[in-house]
């Protein structure tokens, strides 16, 4: 097969600039269909994420971006909603997961050995290790990707390899305004486009020297550091490729960066799986971008802000009224202005009496009081809206009994379990598998027995984490080889029913068992106490291996059955012992009588 040659600008008929050319080409078309998205976007950024702006406008440096804000509601609102959300599901950072165990995996090894156990431990405190190092900047592409959620619902995080043993994987967060989607048949963001703008050295420094288009290199060279380029990196599935070569360019999703001035492709790379979790916070049928709480409040926003100003311009008057000026002059000089402390000359000659002011208001600005409680409605209706009344109840006035706050934060609960399940589903597990596989193909997270990756680091004069066979086979057999379980209070409200179940079956055992010991009979209690453990977040350390409790339930076992045995030598030493005496003592009424 004849290769692909690349001339330094990137510019020829076929090949990777054709292949340029094609991704630079779907990038527009994926921009047209973002259009009609735009306005609405841009009225997102005016009312509720003041900083990111300029969707359908140009902006600078700098710029105020609040002046045509009467009522910031909405900005607060959405910053209470993210770090609540944030709160409830990822409390801790990333100790608010652990990795364990699949549950089919018990099938191939019967119950959970220590060596299993132990290996899930680790691996879960290594990731968390890795991922709140503050470098790592997982925290703060958090932040932004939630507020992006509440204002434009689309956002995502991007995780990137660095080649770095302190820092192996740094997180950024993607917002609506530099990406681009397209969606999989099976209705999930798998095509992602990211547009951004680096200064020449800049490029210079992700990509080097010798990458970048000789235009570009020209300029660096004439110490041109400022000018800004257009680059685009597109990530989306390799439909031409060969499943069982080898190679980044064989992996199932492709990385290219493009130079889209001079259309040249200056890095080239494959991911194992996307290395982006976009997020649609609702979605529409028939839409590929998201729909956010924002978007739902906008009619309650923009009325609050139109009141906000009247409410400004009749406080300002109320302060600083209009003020009528007798005099001889026309009215006003043919201009009224009705502004705060305007002043109007009016013509009264001979027309009043003694008994009006020579100066007085011209007018008096009505009643605000039903301005007043309109506003306190829609503020009320705004917070609705980004769930303050579920996320953040700190009502007090209201007197209640335990269980009826229990009931009462139950049901807040559960009408925000699609909103938690989303977020789990498409932004943390993706983010958390894509960590796993990538620390894991690094060695990380432990080597495969025998692998040569064991054999560089015994080479190196290092003690490898050695993966457990039974882990080892299924990761090499391409299958599920760990699980993730969250520790949050989201996760406790999701699962709140099943925790109340089983209390509710302890409790009716307890109750039966008391009049039917056979009862404890059907209640699997190694079962129950491993899923308790789970549901409400405890330590795995808390419990146990199965493997643990087997030795230590078949040494009781011999403990018992030698105390048993024991007991039965002794009783049966004490019974011989009795018999000997009674005949003895026989033995010795017969010779008595004898004599």
């Amino acid at each position: 097969m004849k290769k692909d040659i690349v001339p330094t600008d990137g510019k020829s008929k076929g090949g990777v600039a054709h292949r340029a050319r094609r991704i630079i080409d779907r990038h527009k078309e994926m921009k047209r269909d973002k259009n009609y998205w735009l306005y609405l976007f841009q009225l997102m950024g005016e009312y509720i994420m003041t900083r990111k702006q300029h969707f359908t406008t140009d902006g600078q440096p700098g710029e105020l971006q609040t002046e045509h804000l009467f009522d910031d509601t909405a900005v607060g609102a959405n910053q209470l909603m993210a770090a609540a959300i944030i709160g409830a599901i990822w409390p801790n950072g990333a100790k608010s997961f652990r990795i364990s165990m699949p549950f089919d995996m018990e099938d191939e090894i019967g119950e959970e050995t220590e060596e299993v156990k132990d290996y899930y431990q680790w691996s879960t405190k290594r990731m968390a290790s890795y991922m709140d190092n503050p470098k790592s900047g997982l925290q703060t592409a958090l932040e932004e990707y939630m507020l992006d959620q509440g204002a434009f619902g689309i956002s995502g995080i991007l995780t990137e390899e660095q080649e770095d043993n302190e820092i192996p994987l740094t997180y950024r967060a993607l917002d609506a305004k530099a990406m681009c989607i397209d969606e999989g048949e099976n209705g999930f963001v798998n095509t992602i486009y990211i547009e951004r703008h680096y200064t020449i050295r800049q490029m210079v420094e992700k990509y080097g020297f010798e990458n970048i288009s000789s235009k570009w290199q020209e300029q660096y060279l004439k110490g041109d550091c400022k000018s800004k380029v257009p680059v685009l990196q597109a990530i989306e599935p390799r439909l031409e490729r060969d499943p069982y070569g080898f190679g980044v360019k064989n992996m199932p999703y492709a990385s290219i960066h493009i130079d889209t001035k001079t259309e040249k492709i200056m890095k080239e790379s494959g991911f194992q799986e996307l290395p982006a979790a976009v997020t649609r916070f609702w979605k529409a049928m028939g839409e590929k971008y998201g729909r956010s709480p924002g978007m739902n409040a906008l009619s309650s926003i923009l009325e609050a802000n139109a009141l906000g100003e009247a409410w400004t311009m009749a406080v300002e008057k109320t302060l600083d009224p209009v003020l009528l000026v007798m005099d001889d002059g026309s009215l006003g000089g043919g201009t009224i202005d009705t502004s705060p402390g305007a002043t109007v000359v009016v013509s009264v000659s001979g027309r009043m009496g003694n008994t009006h002011k020579p100066i007085e208001p011209l007018f008096v600005v009505g009643d605000l009081q039903w301005t007043a409680a309109r506003r306190t409605e829609l503020i009320e209706l705004i917070k609705n809206h980004f769930f303050q009344d579920r996320l953040m109840d700190l009502n007090n006035e209201k007197q209640m009994t335990l269980g009826e706050a229990n009931i009462r934060n139950e049901l807040r609960g559960q009408t925000l379990n699609t909103v938690y399940a989303r977020q789990f589903g498409e932004l943390l597990v993706p983010t958390i598998e894509r960590t796993f596989n990538s620390l894991l193909r690094r060695g990380f997270l432990g080597v495969i027995r025998g692998s040569r990756q064991e054999a560089d680091l015994l080479a190196k004069g290092l003690t490898p984490k050695i993966i457990p066979d039974a882990v080892a086979k299924r990761l090499l057999d391409g299958r599920e080889a760990y699980r993730i379980e969250f520790i949050s209070p989201a996760t406790r409200i999701m699962q709140a029913e099943e925790l109340a179940g089983i209390n509710t079956l302890l409790n009716t055992a307890v109750m039966i068992g008391a009049a039917k010991p056979d009862a404890y009979d059907r209640v699997d209690t190694d079962w129950i106490i491993g899923r308790v453990q789970e549901l409400t977040g405890a330590p795995r350390e808390s419990i146990v291996a199965m493997e643990t409790v087997k030795k230590v339930r078949d040494a009781r076992a011999k403990q018992v059955a030698e105390a048993a045995e024991m007991e039965k030598n002794r009783q049966g030493s004490e019974t011989a012992r009795n018999m000997g005496q009674a005949v003895a003592s026989i033995g010795g009424t017969k010779q008595q009588g004898a004599a």
